[in-house]
């Protein structure tokens, strides 16, 4: 149950859209030979292995029938990741309609988008099975990019677009599950596993997202440029508060978006290939300053940059070398609107090389037994990741122009800050409070075998991995509370110590809070071991598998059985059982804040009778300790899960349908408790989860060539899921704001806003389904593709805007948001894709393409506030392609 006039100047972009005009006349002028390609056939999405493609249909289709990984993956190639896909680039929203998958809160009460929200470009954050968003296992070509550090901050810190005050003096802002930022053009395939993993994966309470980037091919040269286009002049903004009204005036966001990209594969030799890739999205935008600063309007970008570089070779015997590097490279501008020249470079940078050597043998034999096809894959590999909030100014002072309490109006700060005197008082902020780095090195070997042996096959291996991760920063120091000349004073200003910044003779700090640069760091050694046999008796098969984590930060050696047994009475008619551990690996992020220093918070006066403002040397200093994050003796979280699943084939339609059930019960999770002050709090393995779900899918493709000369071929996809979640409250680290602090009212109750997520859930919608309808053209030169996501009506809690005085059984009395019963309704969000054929120059192919998203301008359950009142509605992306 979730709860919940100036006017500027558009500036083109007029060097950006001349290189793109520069590498599409190179694409069109490339020789046929380097541009030549085949035909390609394209199933976006195939659950299970098995597939019946048919010459020429060219058809995205979603298909249910197996897979190598079990029967809880699902996998979408590269055109369905971009048909699936918001139009923006980012390759994780081709997810976000999959029965195991939830993005967002369908009761979210700010739900608005501001020019701060259009410019973060990173990945969207996904919730699997009902894990946390920082629970998943994303690998991209094998390798694991999980945020080992920056996934979470101690502090709760809310997002840069939600950042409305004063930026909080010890948080680091952008952090990410991902550290590689994978652009829909660079993506070959990408694996879902929400339920039923191989012993292969760990490190997850969630699911396993597994990235495969467009590889280096010894067959042909290809390749593909790109690109996309949207602004809000492209988008339907409507106001999305409660009575629909801008009390507040606030602009509609104003914005531009480019992204764009090359691929070329080029074989060098008959053994040996290259390819390289590069794509690029960017944003710029205009923002809203508070009222009292002269600068009403400031403008900031982001962009977000990846390479990729890799070869291929072949040796004689068969056996294959590959060696990658990726570069992600991200970087956002954000100023704050409540200080005046707080600006923040935001910051991600993830490069990661590898080295894969594969080898075959027919067959080998060991301790009598006889293993055929075998593949041995040998691996190393390097990352080097960083995210840093970059701002020059290690110095914020609070001052205030007028206080109405205290009849305080000065002109000081006319320049840049000026009086309102119809509000309470006007602050005037300026400064900034350092730079902050978060940086992990990891060095990675990885071995595995796999082949076939007795009626199945097998897999065993192992990897190690040594992290050395650090936070530092420059410190800063922040003038906070301050006290303002009152004209009855015995004395005709302030007097200040000479050289003193934070004094003139109306005004002067006396309180602030002191930090030292600092620089902590923990280093760890990670060992994984898996083991897994797969066979087959008649109607009757067993996948059983066992893995073997440990880290010398929690210092325990985790078990993880994983177990599916399967039964196929007919050919077109299987059901399957399951029970699997998965642990989590979330180690690294507690250990380093638990090192992170505190400041110290200085207090000083002034002489009653003079005047004269005490030097900073003298004042009376309180040291506000340290974090307090672990101890020992603590369990590595873990989450048990039971499954069943149906799949059959229908002799009606020859559609395949999917029946899926899943029961997640997370125990020993880490909690809060708290210390002996504010300060502290400890670690404990108090928390516990527990997820529910059934799904139901069916997907059906027609070859229509033989009834039709224009029509190829049509598809239809549907699914429908049932979802319920509970996360025990005092979850460790705060989820938005402090979470002790605020407090709820319902039915006869207190709670905490951390409690009340436990009693309503998080993120769970109980009934929604998706529909898709596919169909291809005049021999794949024309697509059309039409579909929906459904959220079924439902009970849920809404802010009732009363407040009231109540008693919290830990907390005593306090003032509650009061929160009543509401019945969500029930609402349809429909998207649009196509693509034409709109030239063919010398044997290369050039589509203009056209997204459209929220077809019918629905904003659901959802609401917004009075700060962020616009909703995006119906959005355009318009973009092209030349491939070769």
């Amino acid at each position: 149950m979730p709860h919940h006039k100036e006017t500027h100047k558009r500036e083109p972009f007029v060097l950006k859209e001349n290189v793109w005009a520069i590498g599409m006349a190179f694409a069109i002028a490339m020789p046929v030979e380097v541009q030549a390609q085949d035909d390609i056939i394209l199933d976006p999405i195939n659950i299970e292995q098995e597939t019946d493609d048919r010459d020429g249909a060219g058809l995205p289709q979603t298909r249910i029938t197996g897979s190598q990984e079990g029967p809880g993956a699902t996998t979408i190639d590269s055109e369905g990741v971009v048909i699936r896909a918001d139009g923006s680039g980012d390759a994780n929203t081709a997810l976000t309609s999959l029965p195991g998958v939830q993005y967002r809160n369908d009761a979210d009460t700010d739900a608005g988008e501001n020019n701060d929200d259009v410019l973060d470009l990173k990945p969207l954050e996904l919730s699997i099975s009902g894990g946390r968003v920082t629970e998943n296992n994303f690998t991209l070509d094998g390798i694991g990019i999980n945020s080992l550090t920056g996934n979470e901050d101690p502090l709760g810190n809310p997002e840069l677009s939600r950042e409305n005050n004063v930026p909080n003096t010890y948080a680091i802002y952008g952090l990410h599950s991902q550290t590689q930022f994978v652009p829909t053009s660079m993506v070959d395939e990408v694996e879902v596993i929400d339920s039923d993993v191989s012993a292969r994966y760990g490190g997850f309470q969630g699911g396993v997202v597994n990235y495969t980037s467009k590889q280096p091919k010894l067959d042909k040269a290809s390749g593909q440029l790109s690109f996309s286009y949207s602004t809000d002049e492209m988008t339907d903004y409507v106001l999305g508060t409660p009575d629909g009204l801008n009390p507040d005036f606030r602009l509609k966001p104003s914005w531009t978006k480019l992204s764009y990209s090359v691929v070329h594969n080029q074989p060098v030799s008959e053994r040996t290939a290259i390819l390289f890739g590069y794509g690029r999205r960017e944003a710029e935008s205009r923002k809203q300053m508070d009222v009292q600063y002269k600068d009403r309007i400031v403008k900031n970008d982001s962009h977000s940059d990846f390479y990729t570089l890799g070869v291929l070779h072949e040796f004689g015997n068969g056996d294959k070398l590959t060696v990658s590097g990726k570069l992600t490279s991200y970087s956002q501008g954000w100023d704050s609107n409540d200080v005046e020249d707080f600006h923040l470079d935001v910051e991600t940078q993830g490069l990661s090389v590898d080295a894969k050597y594969e080898k075959e043998w027919d067959s080998l034999s060991f301790a009598g037994i006889n293993a055929r096809d075998v593949n041995l894959t040998l691996r190393g590999a390097w990352q080097d990741n960083e995210t840093t909030n970059i701002n020059p100014r290690t110095e914020m002072y609070n001052w205030y122009a007028w206080y109405q309490r205290e009849n305080y109006l000065t002109n000081a700060f006319d320049a840049w800050c000026t009086a309102d005197t119809t509000e309470n008082h006007t602050a005037c902020r300026t400064g900034g409070l350092g730079s902050t780095y978060y940086t992990d090195n990891r060095k990675q070997l990885i071995a595995e075998l796999t082949g076939e042996i007795a009626r199945g096959s097998f897999t065993l291996g192992a990897s190690i991995q040594e992290v050395k991760a650090k936070r530092r920063g420059t410190g800063f120091t922040f003038y906070s509370a301050n006290e303002r000349y009152d004209p009855l004073d015995p004395f005709a200003g302030f007097t200040c110590p000479p050289g003193d910044t934070s004094c003139f003779a109306e005004q002067y700090i006396d309180v602030r809070v002191k930090q030292d640069p600092y620089n902590v760091s923990v280093d760890a050694i990670k060992t994984e071991l898996w083991a897994e046999i797969d066979q087959t008796w008649g109607d009757f098969g067993l996948h059983a598998g066992l893995r073997l984590d440990h880290n010398d930060v929690l210092d325990n050696w985790d078990w993880s059985p994983r177990l599916t047994g399967r039964w196929s009475p007919h050919d077109n008619l299987r059901f399957t059982l399951g029970a699997n551990r998965y642990y989590s690996d979330n180690y690294m992020a507690y250990a380093l804040h638990d090192e992170m220093p505190r400041g110290n918070t200085q207090l000083r006066d002034h002489d009653s009778t003079t005047g004269v403002v005490d030097p900073w040397s003298s004042a009376r200093s309180i040291n506000q300790g340290q974090y307090s994050y672990t101890q020992g003796n603590l369990k590595t979280p873990y989450t048990d899960e039971f499954t069943f699943g149906v799949t059959y084939r229908d002799k009606w339609t020859d559609g395949t349908w999917r029946l899926r059930g899943k029961h997640r019960k997370g125990k020993d999770q880490f909690s809060r408790s708290p210390g002996a002050n504010s300060r502290e709090s400890y670690l404990t393995n108090d928390g516990t989860s527990e997820y529910n779900s059934i799904s139901l899918e069916y997907s059906k493709a027609w070859d229509m060539r033989r009834h039709s000369k224009v029509l190829d071929s049509v598809s239809f996809y549907v699914s429908g899921v049932w979802a319920e979640r509970e996360t025990s409250s005092l979850t460790y680290f705060n989820t938005d704001g402090d979470g002790v602090d605020e407090f709820i009212y319902y039915a006869g109750n207190s709670y905490t806003l951390d409690e009340f997520g436990q009693v309503t859930g998080n993120m769970d919608i109980p009934v929604r389904s998706t529909v898709e309808l596919r169909t291809k053209w005049a021999g794949g030169k024309y697509s059309l593709g039409l579909g929906a996501d459904v959220v079924f009506g439902y009970d849920g809690v809404v802010f009732s805007d009363q407040t009231g005085i109540f008693t919290h059984p830990v907390h005593g009395s306090q003032r509650h948001d009061i929160f009543v019963d509401k019945r969500f309704k029930a609402h349809a969000t429909a998207f649009l894709s196509a693509s034409a054929r709109i030239a063919e120059i010398r044997g290369k192919a050039i589509d203009l393409n056209l997204k459209v998203s929220n077809l019918f301008n629905e904003a659901g359950n959802r609401t917004a506030t009075n700060s962020n009142p616009w909703m995006a509605g119906r959005s355009f992306y318009l973009g092209t392609n030349v491939s070769w």
